[in-house]
């Protein structure tokens, strides 16, 4: 059984301890919580442009080193050559 209320303390638990918080000093140190800062605004459409930049760059990189690895005669076998194709 759990109480709803912080400030109720729970008699009986199954690990026989209970937790003691300062709800005061709490409250007290939320209040002078100031807003974290905008560091800039983003929308659905920066979003989009960066996953097609980022989509662009990986598919950018695997075609550099598939070309890379074609060309390298001792990396030669790291590739498997599909039937029919040169």
């Amino acid at each position: 059984m759990i109480a709803d209320d912080p400030g109720t303390k729970i008699d009986l638990n199954t690990f026989h301890c209970s937790i003691l918080n300062d709800h005061e000093g709490l409250k007290k140190e939320q209040q002078e919580y100031e807003p974290i800062p905008v560091v800039r605004q983003i929308n659905s459409s920066i979003i989009q442009k960066n996953y097609l930049q980022i989509k662009q760059e990986i598919e950018d990189i695997v075609d550099t080193e598939m070309e890379n690895l074609k060309a390298d005669p001792s990396r030669g076998d790291i590739l498997k050559k599909e039937r029919g194709c040169n």
